[in-house]
């Protein structure tokens, strides 16, 4: 398969005193109460309507298990940035105070789509991958993807990159915007939003869910690729038209093999966090003072 092809492929109880009782009416109204408070649901992601970039969202809103909220406008996840438009770079500054790009491709990404300059905002090169790895010819695209998020973990070249990542927000203007982005915004920009939503105290459930947006937001340009395949005679049952779903897509079971080899080498996220990427629990609490409300 071409370099091109494979790159354009590719988060009580109520209790009674004395001799009085509680009514079945009162009980069950006191549980359904509590059970409402207790499952309460995350606010959804508030997407960011661009004309020449998709798959962009702010992190704002959602909660930690601590109670806390994350701010607005302050944490963005996209795709590539290379056709912006006028309109889209003044709505980044003057909506959202857009500070720092940081763009997690690859140097012949960033070098064949360059992102479009923003006037006040700066751009900070951070790739999280030298190059793609070769693909096997029977290789299926969900074995590729297990491999990518396996190496998020594993590489220095990755670990280092997200250590840039989280030293870009630790030094973050105050009340400005850092947008961190890959080609696709799913898989390098997925793998950093799940850092940074877990150094912010977000439980995975929610994390989770925020990794699977990328196939909502992300849907229309999926479908014209297949499309594209289809129109080129690539029938749909076969290796190259599953393998190129399997990539365009993010699955939890993608991310899971990231959370498996953390769990295994590091014992946990927070050490992970700590002496995977080289945080600190003094850069952990700045980064909650930062964001969180």
């Amino acid at each position: 398969m071409k370099r091109s092809v494979i790159i354009a492929m590719l988060a009580l109880s109520g209790i009674t005193t004395g001799t009085s009782a509680i009514t079945p009416l009162m009980a069950n109204a006191a549980t359904k109460k509590a059970t409402t408070v207790k499952t309460a649901k995350q606010p959804k992601a508030k997407q960011i309507k661009l004309q020449g970039a998709i798959n962009v969202r702010d992190l704002g809103g959602y909660r930690t298990k601590s109670g806390k909220t994350i701010k607005k406008h302050k944490l963005l996840r996209s795709a590539a940035l290379n056709t912006l438009t006028k309109k889209d770079a003044q709505k980044l500054v003057k909506t959202y105070h857009l500070a720092t790009d940081i763009d997690l491709r690859t140097d012949a990404e960033a070098k064949k789509s360059p992102d479009v300059k923003i006037k006040g905002v700066k751009y900070v090169f951070d790739p999280v991958m030298h190059q793609f790895s070769k693909i096997g010819k029977t290789e299926s695209g969900t074995k590729v993807m297990e491999t990518t998020y396996s190496q998020f973990v594993t590489t220095k070249t990755s670990r280092k990159a997200y250590h840039q990542l989280f030293k870009s927000l630790l030094t973050n203007p105050k009340n400005k915007a850092v947008l961190w982005h890959c080609s696709a915004g799913k898989d390098r920009a997925g793998m950093g939003s799940v850092l940074v939503l877990s150094a912010l105290g977000v439980d995975r459930k929610t994390i989770n869910k925020d990794f699977l947006l990328s196939n909502k937001f992300r849907a229309t340009t999926n479908k014209k690729a297949l499309a594209a395949l289809s129109a080129k005679g690539i029938k749909k049952g076969s290796l190259t038209y599953q393998r190129a779903k399997e990539m365009n897509d993010v699955k939890v079971a993608y991310l899971n093999t990231s959370y498996h080899l953390i769990k295994k080498d590091y014992g946990s996220m927070h050490n992970f966090l700590i002496k995977g990427i080289g945080l600190t629990n003094h850069d952990i609490k700045k980064l909650q003072q930062l964001y969180l409300k």
